[in-house]
């Protein structure tokens, strides 16, 4: 018995006539041009499958990244079961009732819509001029420096302010943070890694940015989190992208940008109504309930 790379002719149903579509698959014989003999690889009931058909099936197989042999046969075998399902699908009448009916004018509508949608796209002009606006502008939101700093976190201001006095006298940062802090780094010594501002709480971002390689906290930093006493130990430039690195997804997102431009010109010069009604606020009987703080639902970023 052959091991079938697709193993069902379930598998087959929905792994390979979804490319249909994609012109891959089987064909009836009003829609196929003639096929000389040493291309026709099965006929089913009147119906060639031609080695076309096959080919492109196997270069599926190989591209799914099974580690297991292909067995051309195997999958012949299923492109077989797969045209015989489609010969009893279509003799039971399914394509004359309404639901179905139904589903293929949804299909349709949408593999035009997204054929137009993509065909629109890549036929917007976007020139390397538009690329490399796009390019200084998402560099320039991007941080350019990223540190490697220990802290040592308490619950309150005046153990941080006995920690930096204990600093001043000569304690080591790394002992007094495994001896101290309450945050998980505690027993690396404090140790935080290399990080990039945007990735903490903005007190404790801020406070790093202010200081040089070497520095130690003069004032304790509150955050959410409580009070940190913060050692810069460096300082390095980041390494951005390049242009051409980048060139794929500044098209996508200036395609996108171009067709929301047109679609809103689209339905600017359209006779468009809009019948919907506005819902009216809900009573205030649910005034004076508790509620969450603002920004209560955002993650923390930093210990």
């Amino acid at each position: 018995m052959r091991t079938k790379i697709i193993p069902t002719v379930i598998s087959s149903l929905l792994g390979v006539t979804l490319t249909l579509g994609s012109g891959l698959l089987l064909a009836t014989e009003e829609q196929k041009p003639a096929e000389s003999a040493s291309s026709i690889v099965a006929i089913v009931n009147g119906v060639d499958i031609d080695r076309n058909t096959l080919e492109a099936v196997l270069e599926m197989a190989k591209r799914s990244g099974s580690n297991a042999p292909i067995d051309e046969r195997a999958l012949l075998d299923d492109l077989i079961l797969t045209e015989l399902a489609r010969q009893e699908a279509k003799k039971s009448g399914l394509a004359e009732r309404d639901d179905v009916k139904a589903k293929v004018a949804n299909f349709e509508d949408k593999l035009i819509l997204n054929t137009w949608m993509q065909e629109k796209a890549a036929a917007l002009d976007i020139s390397d001029e538009d690329l490399k606006q796009a390019y200084d502008a998402r560099i320039a939101d991007m941080p350019k420096t990223e540190y490697k700093a220990r802290h040592i976190l308490v619950k309150s201001e005046d153990e941080a302010k006995a920690i930096i006095e204990a600093l001043k006298g000569g304690k080591d940062f790394t002992e007094l943070a495994k001896e101290k802090s309450t945050g998980p780094s505690g027993p690396m010594g404090g140790d935080l890694g290399w990080f990039k501002p945007q990735s903490m709480v903005q007190p404790f971002a801020e406070a790093v940015i202010a200081m040089k390689p070497g520095d130690v906290s003069k004032e304790p930093v509150q955050t959410q989190f409580g009070w940190h006493v913060i050692k810069l130990e460096e300082q390095r430039d980041v390494k951005l992208p390049d242009l051409e690195t980048m060139k794929p997804q500044l098209r996508r997102q200036l395609e996108q940008d171009k067709m929301r431009e047109y679609m809103d010109k689209l339905q600017a010069e359209s006779d468009v109504k809009i019948l919907l009604t506005e819902k009216t606020e809900p009573a205030a009987e649910d005034e004076g309930k508790d509620t969450p703080e603002e920004g209560g639902d955002s993650a923390p970023k930093t210990e």
